[in-house]
């Protein structure tokens, strides 16, 4: 699978602002969210970070009992997560070509994992990182809307290319994969203000 242009040209911002994006998240990450897929893992579960970025989350998910193993594209994000976190499995790899063994893991975190993929990758996406999953919480944040990789300029990243679903999209997708006791909330932007929504799903992948 190759990556549109606009989605490197996302990394690549990602690339050159990656301190400045890492302090943006110090005081706004999903700390209940977190929480609330912990209990639903296996303590000490092996779970997959997909998009870790610059490790703010996988912090909060080491914290809350799990293992997480982050995985991201962007090598400036990595190197802020390798500061953070000296000792911790970072892997730098595209989504479509994770080099994990099926149902490796005991959970999946996506958050704003599929922002910067065009509509149409993130179905095969989902199916293809569900496959690394034994059993578990499944987590998924991202833009609420339809853009499909529209431009953004961001104020700390400058300019990107984002996508966005609905709530009924998302619910659909975890619905349609079979994962058990889906909740689906809509949130305010964790970072910039309350005029841009996020949708918040959990479920549980049994098999």
């Amino acid at each position: 699978m190759d990556l549109d242009e606009r989605t490197l040209q996302s990394v690549a911002a990602y690339d050159a602002h990656a301190p400045a994006y890492q302090q943006s998240l110090r005081l706004k990450r999903p700390v209940a969210d977190v929480r609330r897929f912990a209990d639903r893992a296996r303590r000490d579960a092996l779970v997959l970070d997909a998009g870790c970025g610059p490790a703010n989350d996988l912090r909060l998910l080491r914290d809350a009992g799990v293992h997480p193993v982050g995985v991201d594209l962007a090598m400036g994000a990595l190197r802020e997560a390798r500061m953070l976190l000296p000792r911790h499995p970072l892997v730098r790899a595209p989504l479509h070509a994770l080099p994990f063994r099926p149902r490796s893991f005991g959970g999946l975190w996506l958050s704003g994992t599929f922002t910067h993929l065009p509509r149409a990758a993130w179905r095969p996406t989902f199916a293809a990182l569900l496959e690394l999953v034994d059993r578990g919480p499944v987590y998924l944040a991202c833009y609420r809307g339809t853009a499909d990789l529209e431009r953004l300029d961001d104020p700390v990243l400058g300019e990107v290319f984002v996508s966005a679903a609905v709530e009924q999209e998302i619910e659909a997708l975890f619905t349609s994969h079979g994962l058990a006791e889906p909740s689906i909330e809509l949130r305010p932007d964790p970072i910039h203000d309350r005029r841009r929504p996020w949708v918040v799903a959990l479920g549980t992948l049994e098999r």
